[in-house]
């Protein structure tokens, strides 16, 4: 590469100019101009440019905004819907305010862990991570794209808070559940998650067909894909999400299965599926009426307690996996140890009770 010569320009800025990896049509080497205001500050512009020819990296102005749809397109087209709204949601409540419109090859650690340092005292600790899993992603395929010699986000750190675990209901809180399921215009679905574990959208999406004989048939789900509108969808969340649970007996008493309604159990007026709002609503109101205004119950711990009213009932841990349509057997696990921690401690308190 022949010498560099610093001239100015007639804006009084100091320039050079140098080969890119580019080719013109006529096969010689494109060439470009370097700017800065000082020469101290053009040599270290220079510097860098050609650490960054030596790598192979390309004179790119792509912005983070314009990257992340490439590679949500590209990279992320094959995931579920949900995730890749999932992904988009997360991106634009988060990395685009602080970096959308900084170009890829400009952004520094210190900028994208600014972005988790913001989230860990009002986030959990799970977003967090998920953030910093998407930042890592998006500037790995950049940095394989030879858009910037490096992945700025290789290291960051996270914090946040700690979710608290999910737990099965205390008596007394089961016994005030199954009351207001009784009373409440929403309690057929709040019955369907406590006898049988479902999903959210596994239990709006059921009909009258889905219960035949002494068993419900799993095998759809409906989603929210942006917190608003349902979709119907004919599978479940995950292969094992397709299923069939035993009727308990004491699940008629919630839920009249010999005279149900056509279509939908759980719909509006018009026998349409609910959108998001009304199920939230829905369920907050039935759930504080049932155990006050501060209860951390959510759809999901339903799922934790049915798992645990079966190991009370001596299910085995295989059969419970099944029935609750878990991926995962460490999902399983987790619950049936925690169950077995309350069980130590009951037994603890009534050894100290003895003589």
């Amino acid at each position: 590469m022949p010498k560099a010569r610093y001239e100015k320009d007639e804006k009084g800025l100091y320039y050079v100019c140098v080969q890119t990896n580019e080719f013109r049509k006529d096969g010689y080497r494109k060439w470009k101009r370097l700017r800065a205001k000082s020469q101290a500050e053009l040599d270290k512009k220079l510097k860098e440019y050609n650490e960054n020819l030596r790598l192979g990296v390309v004179s790119d102005k792509t912005t983070v905004d314009e990257w992340f749809q490439r590679w949500l397109r590209d990279y992320k087209g094959g995931c579920a819907e949900n995730t890749r709204n999932n992904y988009e949601n997360l991106y634009t409540v988060h990395v685009k305010p602080a970096i959308g419109a900084a170009q890829v090859k400009d952004v520094l650690e210190i900028d994208a862990q600014g972005i988790l340092n913001r989230m860990a005292p009002t986030h959990a600790e799970s977003t967090v991570k998920a953030v910093r899993k998407i930042l890592f992603s998006l500037f790995d395929t950049a940095r394989r794209n030879k858009l910037l010699p490096f992945n700025p986000c290789t290291d960051l750190t996270t914090a946040g808070n700690r979710k608290p675990k999910r737990r099965a209901l205390t008596p007394i809180e089961r016994r005030h559940y199954l009351a207001q399921c009784k009373e409440d215009p929403f309690g057929t679905f709040g019955a369907l998650l406590f006898f049988f574990g479902l999903r959210r959208g596994e239990a709006l999406a059921l009909t009258k067909a889905d219960f035949r004989g002494d068993h419900i048939v799993i095998n759809k789900q409906i989603t929210f894909p942006n917190n608003s509108v349902p979709v119907l969808k004919m599978t479940p969340k995950t292969d094992a999400g397709f299923r069939e649970i035993p009727i308990p007996e004491k699940a008629r008493e919630y839920i009249d299965v010999d005279n149900l309604p056509g279509g939908l159990l759980i719909s509006d007026d018009n026998g349409q599926p609910l959108t998001y709002s009304p199920v939230v609503d829905r369920w907050r109101h039935l759930i504080t009426s049932a155990l006050g205004e501060d209860t951390e119950i959510t759809m999901h711990y339903l799922r934790h307690n049915y798992c645990t009213m079966l190991f009370e009932q001596g299910v085995d841990i295989l059969t419970v996996k099944a029935l609750a349509g878990h991926n995962d057997i460490k999902t399983t696990l987790e619950i049936y140890t925690h169950y077995t921690e309350q069980l130590k401690k009951k037994a603890t308190k009534k050894v100290r009770n003895i003589g």
